[in-house]
């Protein structure tokens, strides 16, 4: 019974943590849409203005910080799954996710450059 309850309650810290990921790469898609329309109705993207990297440059981090928390949940989610089944599939969720967060991260690390030379 005791571990019973225990295994509800990690549940629980995984999937609200994974929510919580979720509401961050939400709000970030939000924002820097809504950031896009107000350069696009200022007429900015005609003249090929280079700061809406930064709107790249902010979803990314973004990006980066919700997919941090989902691995996160993933990682909790393994102390849940009883087989060795479900931790290999698990392990590659995690191996993907890791490789998306490193390759956002070296562009985040190419726009941050190419701003601070402008």
């Amino acid at each position: 019974m005791n571990g019973f309850n225990l295994h509800q309650v990690l549940l629980m810290i995984q999937h609200s943590i994974s929510f919580i990921g979720i509401l961050i790469i939400l709000s970030g898609i939000l924002y820097s849409t809504y950031q896009y329309a107000l350069y696009f109705i200022k007429g900015r993207l005609a003249k090929h203005d280079p700061s809406i990297n930064l709107i790249r440059l902010n979803l990314g981090r973004v990006l980066v910080l919700g997919l941090e928390f989902i691995v996160a949940a993933d990682l909790i989610g393994t102390t849940t799954t009883p087989d060795y089944y479900a931790v290999g599939i698990l392990a590659i969720i995690v191996v993907i996710r890791t490789v998306l967060s490193f390759t956002i991260n070296r562009e985040l690390m190419s726009l941050s450059a190419e701003k601070n030379k402008a």
